[in-house]
């Protein structure tokens, strides 16, 4: 079955009468998807619940609280139990948050918005639903009535939403370079009549600066019909099948399956929490160039004790061989804070080798707390600044306030390094702000 087809059959009126009450949470940062993704969030998938119960269980990726909360309790439990906990007590109907980690999701939500935008989902449900108005703005002097996909137009219906007889003015800008969006414009209590709402839809309604109130042509139409053309422009979307994976009650056979079809990242999370038990099963074809990439940081320095890291300490075992591996331990020696409980672990010899002995003494160099010294050697090194920011310098350095204004002294791009600690001291940050002003 089609994803699509799967949403319209599971669509959940009453999950969406309670999200659409906090709409102000989807609205944040003026999101165009907003409708749609509560709509996304309104359809009933119980496999993915449970699947979120599984990854929940299982590993320690999610630490949602009303998952863990239902594990606690229900040993065992049946879909009846699922219901009665996640739908009716916390309107949670499915996982779709999920799907943003999967290359489709994208190609999906942007079919399902031109279902939303048209109102064809709603009218699916006459019995929860119902479009009392709709309407199609154009300006005079800034829309091409000869084709209304080139210029600049707004749709609008107002949606009565039965369970909660609230009436919601939505509002869908389109522009000819696709810079679109989407409102909620007024939300009523009561019923409006046709009169007021063109009256909002002509004094009251922002369009943009440079839209004159005498330019604004409000049209009344029958109803924003889905274009079924869409199914082929948004072909991908429309492609997508509903996927369903396997629920499980057997930790290895929920890893075995990822680690064989399902989703790579949680066998490995397994394989990263629980070495002893899933590296060699995980692991087990990978080089160290690869591996490497683990033990790594990406974004800044591993703050934490290299002892209280189960991966580190299991791949830097007797058992495996990548401590005696220089060029593995050239890759991953720049990552850590604690440079100290790091060379615990790294035979002498390597230590004492010639690609490694000078690029320790450096990075020692940095964890003393002289700061005089520390200072001159940033002076001194004035033209390998950059190189020995982003190498060899710990993460204190950059929440250090003396040692932080000698960097940015030097050049003033290391400003981009300073600390999250450092970063919420008014007194130096107010000065940082001064000396970008000047620059």
């Amino acid at each position: 079955m089609r994803q699509i087809d799967y949403i319209y059959q599971n669509f959940d009126p009453i999950s969406f009468s309670k999200n659409i009450k906090n709409y102000k949470k989807y609205l944040s940062g003026g999101d165009k998807y907003f409708l749609t993704k509560i709509v996304l969030d309104s359809f009933r998938d119980i496999n993915e619940i449970k699947n979120k119960i599984n990854l929940n269980e299982f590993t320690k990726i999610d630490k949602n609280k009303i998952y863990l909360n239902f594990i606690k309790d229900h040993k065992n439990y049946t879909n009846k139990d699922i219901e009665k906990y996640f739908i009716n007590k916390h309107n949670i109907v499915n996982d779709y948050a999920s799907y943003k980690y999967n290359d489709n999701y994208e190609d999906l939500e942007f079919l399902v918005q031109e279902h939303v935008n048209c109102g064809e989902i709603f009218r699916n449900y006459p019995k929860f639903f119902e479009i009392i108005f709709y309407a199609q703005v154009t300006f005079k002097e800034h829309t091409d009535n000869d084709d209304l996909h080139f210029g600049m137009y707004s749709d609008f219906y107002c949606l009565n939403v039965k369970k909660s007889n609230k009436y919601f003015l939505f509002q869908f800008d389109y522009e000819q370079d696709g810079n679109d969006y989407a409102h909620l414009t007024k939300v009523f209590s009561k019923k409006p009549n046709k009169i007021k709402l063109i009256k909002i839809l002509k004094s009251e309604i922002y369009y943009h600066d440079f839209i004159n109130k005498d330019e604004i042509i409000v049209n009344e139409v029958k109803k924003f019909d889905y274009d079924k053309s869409y199914n082929r422009i948004f072909s991908k979307g429309y492609k997508i099948q509903h996927k369903i994976d396997p629920h499980f009650t057997n930790e290895e056979e929920y890893f075995n399956f990822h680690n064989t079809k399902g989703n790579y990242s949680i066998a490995r999370n397994f394989a990263t929490t629980n070495p002893k038990k899933y590296f060699k099963k995980y692991f087990q074809d990978w080089r160290w160039e690869e591996l490497s990439f683990f033990l790594s940081s990406t974004s800044g320095k591993i703050k934490e004790k290299v002892s209280k890291n189960k991966f580190f300490n299991f791949v830097m075992s007797d058992k495996l061989n990548f401590r005696s591996n220089i060029k593995f331990i050239e890759k991953i020696i720049y990552s850590y804070d604690d440079l100290d409980g790091f060379l615990n672990y790294i035979p002498k010899k390597i230590q004492e080798s010639k690609a490694l002995k000078e690029e320790i003494r450096i990075l020692r160099l940095f964890r003393g707390k002289n700061k005089k010294f520390i200072i001159e050697v940033f002076r001194k090194n004035e033209d390998k600044l950059e190189d020995l920011v982003k190498n060899y310098m710990p993460s204190t350095i950059f929440d250090d306030p003396l040692l932080m204004d000698e960097l940015i002294k030097l050049d003033i791009n290391n400003t981009a390094y300073i600390g999250p600690r450092l970063k919420k001291n008014k007194k130096f940050m107010s000065k940082v702000k001064k000396i970008l002003e000047i620059k």
